[in-house]
């Protein structure tokens, strides 16, 4: 995660003092996204392993994803600010073994709503392709606490906030076209300041608890980013401008 971090950085303050853009300044456009979260233990975001008195207790991060609307506004020719909300899903498979066999297998999934805040500096490739560094905070509002099981098992998690704030670094290109709005392809990490949920995990046996282990889910993820942005002239608010000007000299 930190080599991830520093070429961001890296990115951000070399790319700063560049001034040859397609122009981003009086631009508002609203998008749409969509982002399949995946998982790395590089980024911090991989499997919990937990082992108590012989029984391995595993949670993996799974298949989830976040998407919704974003609104980007462009203020320099190479400097754009852009925020939203998205609804995200994470979801985890829980696994229970001792002695090396399977005794519990189940998943369970955390439901998130989002509010990204993020700064994105562009460098142009070509007449049409732009890449992209970008960091922000994302404010993550979780609804609900979470509790599942059977006869021979449960977990309770609590969440650590209603509110938890976390940072986001991002990557991509863009591909941007004079009528038809810009395609979008990048790579996100979503990583919470804090842990987003304390857990508990029993293993009953005849309804008596055999087995029990405590944990945090620090609710870290990556995405692969697919973004459309609407077509918007940045002409249109001078023209409104000119009107509005010329209305007021023929008063």
């Amino acid at each position: 995660m930190k080599f991830f971090l520093y070429l961001l950085f890296f990115l951000l303050f070399n790319l700063a003092g560049m001034h040859e853009y397609n122009a981003q300044e009086k631009i508002s456009t609203v998008g749409l996204q969509f982002k399949p979260i995946y998982s790395s233990p590089f980024f911090g975001t991989g499997p919990i392993n937990l082992v108590d008195s012989g029984f391995a207790h595993e949670i993996r991060p799974g298949r989830g994803f976040s998407g919704g609307m974003v609104i980007r506004k462009g203020y320099k020719k190479n400097l754009s600010f852009e925020y939203g909300i998205n609804y995200a899903v994470r979801n985890y498979k829980l696994k229970i073994a001792s002695a090396g066999n399977l005794l519990i297998e189940d998943n369970f999934k955390i439901v998130a709503y989002e509010i990204p805040f993020s700064q994105l500096i562009f460098i142009k490739l070509n007449e049409k392709m732009f890449m992209n560094a970008a960091v922000g905070i994302c404010i993550n509002m979780f609804p609900s606490d979470i509790a599942r099981g059977n006869d021979n098992y449960g977990i309770v998690a609590g969440r650590s906030l209603l509110i938890n704030p976390s940072l986001l670094a991002n990557l991509g290109v863009e591909y941007r076209t004079t009528k038809s709005g810009y395609f979008y392809l990048g790579t996100t990490l979503n990583r919470p300041f804090k842990e987003i949920y304390s857990f508990s995990i029993d293993y009953l046996k005849n309804n008596a608890v055999i087995n029990n282990v405590f944990g945090n889910l620090n609710g870290a993820y990556l995405t692969f980013d697919v973004k459309y942005f609407f077509h918007e002239d940045p002409e249109k608010k001078a023209k409104r401008k000119n009107k509005t000007i010329t209305k007021d000299k023929n008063k």
